[in-house]
This record gives C-alpha cells, sequence and structure tokens, in this order.
C-alpha cells in the first residue's frame, strides 16, 4: 500500500482542478467563433517625414516605436529607417499602450535626436472572428531636426 503525504495529495487535487478549468474554459462565444479566453491582438502603422529646420530630408535616420518611459528606445516595439527622401513607415502586430513614444536618431552627427509621445487609438477588427482584436492604430508622425550647437 502506497502512503500519500498531505502534499502530494493537494498537488493532485491542483493539477486536476486546473485541468478541469482549461477544458471547461474551451468553446465559443454565442453567436459566433473565437475561444473564451485569449490576449488581445492589434496592429499598427505609424508614418511620417523625418526633415532638417531649413527642410532637407533626412535619409538614414532610426525611428523607433517604443514605450514612453523607456530611455530613446532602448526597448522598441520597431524600429525603420527613412528612405532617401526621409520617410518612413513602421509598422507591427504588436500592442501599443495608450501612449507610445517616437524616436527618431539621425545618422548625421551634425544632427540633435528628437522624440515624441503621441495617443494611440486603434478603430476596425482586422479579424471579425475574433472578439480579442482591438484593430488597427494609425498615426503620421514629422520630425524637424535641429542642429547642434557648436561646441557639443
Amino acid at each position: 500500500m502506497r502512503n500519500f503525504s498531505f502534499q502530494s495529495i493537494l498537488t493532485r487535487l491542483c493539477a486536476g482542478g486546473m485541468a478541469l478549468l482549461g477544458f471547461g474554459c474551451d468553446g465559443d462565444y454565442p453567436g459566433g467563433g473565437g475561444d473564451m479566453y485569449g490576449t488581445p491582438v492589434g496592429t499598427f502603422e505609424i508614418k511620417g517625414k523625418v526633415v532638417t529646420e531649413d527642410g532637407k530630408e533626412v535619409a538614414g535616420a532610426a525611428v523607433r516605436v517604443t514605450q514612453p518611459d523607456f530611455p530613446s528606445g532602448v526597448f522598441s516595439y520597431a524600429e525603420v529607417k527613412t528612405g532617401d527622401n526621409g520617410t518612413y513607415i513602421s509598422t507591427g502586430n504588436e500592442l501599443l499602450g495608450n501612449k507610445t513614444k517616437v524616436v527618431c536618431i539621425p545618422d548625421n552627427p551634425a544632427l540633435e535626436a528628437d522624440s515624441v509621445i503621441i495617443d494611440v487609438k486603434y478603430t476596425g477588427k482586422n479579424n471579425k472572428n475574433n472578439p480579442w482584436d482591438i484593430g488597427q492604430a494609425n498615426a503620421t508622425v514629422d520630425f524637424i531636426l535641429k542642429k547642434k550647437e557648436s561646441g557639443q
């Protein structure tokens, strides 16, 4: 005869309860598809143009989409470089917070980096059959970069 400890019995009961809960949550919403549990999903597109104060297009600048409380985009949802005409389009499948920081770091060391915090709003749905889909966020963020002052 096997001797079970209290901890062993409690562990088995908890494992059994979790298994029942996991199987019990699987199913469809009334009126159409999708699981009753999941993670919210959405997409974003942030685009814009980077120019200098005198209107010249800035090519090769890194544009990062990041959390506002991280310095200069240490952790980025996305990073792109501006094209020859200074434009960029950053897209991703991440969920951005209500406030999101967009950082522009020029390739030219004579120009200062810049950043802006934007409000993010999701609209529509990408997948109408997924109850967790919150839609698409779109924003336009243009940068006008200043020349660094001499001595910096």
